[in-house]
């Protein structure tokens, strides 16, 4: 075999090479995360501690007074059993100091829960990127051992709210094996059950 006869084996074994079209491959990584059992925990987590900013002491002792000032309200309103002048002065100083008090532990109660919701959302922001990154670095591990070059989210959807794959022709989905590989991966992890004792 001549030197040009080499040199244009070699071309043409490189240029096959490059122009073979990438092996590409989709996960659906809004179901993956959706189907992690850790989802399910950390959103009974975040709706518990949002339910516990709602039952603070402040927002029971709001509800109270609003019922006291209905109350204090519906009375002095009562065409039918009027209130005689000193009664509804009287009436009328209690129904403005709870009015007061109202506004007061409303607005303390509302920094409250502002900052409560800040922590909470920083929080639940937080757990997402960690289940995410989880999701991602599951999904290129699989992607490297089946030989894949690219694999594309097809649950995601692009800035403009379309979807990210607008077209896909049978390619692979390996949502399910890397549902797997999570699933196998966290029974690794999980602890293993105290041995018992042999009687």
């Amino acid at each position: 075999m001549n030197r040009f006869s080499a040199t244009v084996l070699i071309l043409a074994a490189t240029t096959l090479g490059v122009c073979a079209a990438p092996r590409v491959a989709l996960v659906r990584v809004k179901d993956i995360y959706a189907g992690l059992p850790a989802t399910a925990e950390f959103q009974k987590q975040i709706k518990s501690e949002r339910d516990a900013v709602m039952k603070d002491e402040r927002a029971e002792q709001l509800r109270r007074i609003i019922g006291e000032l209905q109350s204090l309200q519906a009375r002095l309103s009562d065409k039918a059993n009027p209130l005689d002048d000193e009664t509804a002065r009287k009436f009328a100083r209690t129904y403005e100091i709870k009015r007061q008090e109202a506004q007061t532990l409303q607005r303390e109660f509302e920094n409250f829960r502002g900052e409560q919701e800040k922590a909470i959302n920083r929080k639940m922001v937080a757990g997402m990127r960690e289940s995410l990154n989880l999701i991602a670095e599951t999904s290129r591990k699989v992607a490297k051992e089946q030989g894949y070059d690219l694999v594309i989210d097809s649950s995601g959807n692009t800035n403009t709210s379309m979807p990210f794959i607008i077209y896909q022709k049978n390619p692979p989905d390996l949502t399910a094996t890397v549902q797997a590989a999570l699933q196998d991966a966290a029974a690794k992890a999980a602890p293993a059950p105290p041995a018992t004792a042999k009687p």
